[in-house]
């Protein structure tokens, strides 16, 4: 157990000697100074015809409002806390940690496998008395350690502050911890295996990010196809003409009909089977606001089925990787 130990710390200082550490530790430090005189009351503003009044959520900074108070559907201090903590959730710290700091993290672990495979550095590594897949993973999980102490430390800064400044302890801000470095670990994945078979930091890092993007695509097309296509099929279609012929009234509907049918098969031969096997980061922040969201209307149906489905496609790529450690020579 102590060479994987020494493995897992060793991978760890390693990412914590370049100076990108410093550099994310710095900007969160003032990313946390930034956002501390931001404040969010709840008002209640009056109705010009008598009316009840309306609760709303008003923005401060620094003690000035910020814009118009936000118009709630109810007036519960439990909704109100679920609203505001929710909006935290989806307006900062999505784009924060769900972005700039994911991507921070792929480049400063993207030479972590590649630089253990490199030739002089796995020779002296596989001298101790270690697994080859264990190594892989030994030096995976001190990745996933350094992603873990600089997402802890952004989180729990924002949940001091939104305690501090709004009142608001709720433990719930805490669930992003384990969401996103689930969702580091997807995209580290990929980066493992590029780098393992390249041992390229960049190919493994410029593969990440492609992989990262694609995954949105598919998601995206997915739910606008959903939105935008009538993917059932019509049992009647009425055409209704103006002043052009017969002939070309039909023509133009079956033209119409034969472009419904090509995007309904690329709906469901190209664009479901891969959001199927892909990870869905998108799915991902619904599962967090989800649970943050508690209010009645919001209707999610399964809130689980992006982790299992994602925990899927990550025990396969590290599965992969293990393999092709253990068989490859060095």
């Amino acid at each position: 157990m102590k060479p994987y130990l020494a493995v897992i710390i060793d991978s760890f200082q390693s990412a914590a000697c370049s100076r990108i550490l410093w550099v994310t530790l710095v900007l969160i430090t003032l990313f946390l100074a930034a956002i501390a005189p931001i404040a969010i009351d709840q008002v209640q503003e009056q109705q010009t015809d008598r009316s009840p009044a309306a609760t709303g959520l008003q923005l401060r900074y620094a003690g000035r409002d910020f814009g118009p108070a936000i118009q709630l559907p109810s007036q519960t201090t439990a909704e109100f806390r679920a609203v505001a903590i929710a909006w935290f959730m989806d307006h900062v710290v999505d784009l924060i940690v769900g972005f700039f700091g994911i991507f921070v993290a792929l480049v400063v672990s993207c030479t972590i496998i590649p630089d253990t495979y490199r030739t002089g550095s796995v020779e002296l590594l596989l001298s101790k008395p270690v697994s080859r897949p264990l190594l892989f993973m030994a030096k995976f999980v001190g990745g996933c350690a350094f992603v873990l102490m600089n997402i802890s430390y952004l989180m729990f800064g924002l949940y001091a502050i939104v305690g501090l400044r709004w009142g608001l302890w709720d433990e719930r801000i805490l669930i992003a911890i384990p969401v996103f470095v689930f969702y580091f670990m997807l995209l580290f994945s990929v980066s493992a295996v590029v780098g393992l078979f390249s041992r390229s930091a960049i190919l493994s890092l410029f593969a990440a990010l492609l992989f990262w993007g694609s995954c949105i695509l598919v998601g995206s097309s997915k739910q606008a196809m959903e939105k935008l296509l009538p993917l059932e099929p019509k049992a009647d279609s009425v055409t209704v003409v103006v002043e052009p012929s017969e002939q070309t009234a039909k023509s133009v509907s079956a033209e119409s009909k034969g472009d419904e049918q090509f995007w309904r098969s690329v709906y469901a031969y190209g664009i479901v089977p891969l959001y199927t096997v892909l990870p869905k980061p998108l799915e991902l922040d619904d599962t967090v606001q989800y649970f943050l969201d508690r209010r009645r209307d919001r209707k999610v149906t399964d809130p689980w089925s992006p982790v299992i489905t994602s925990g899927i496609f990550l025990i396969v790529m590290l599965g992969i990787c293990c393999v092709k450690s253990s068989r490859a020579e060095y």
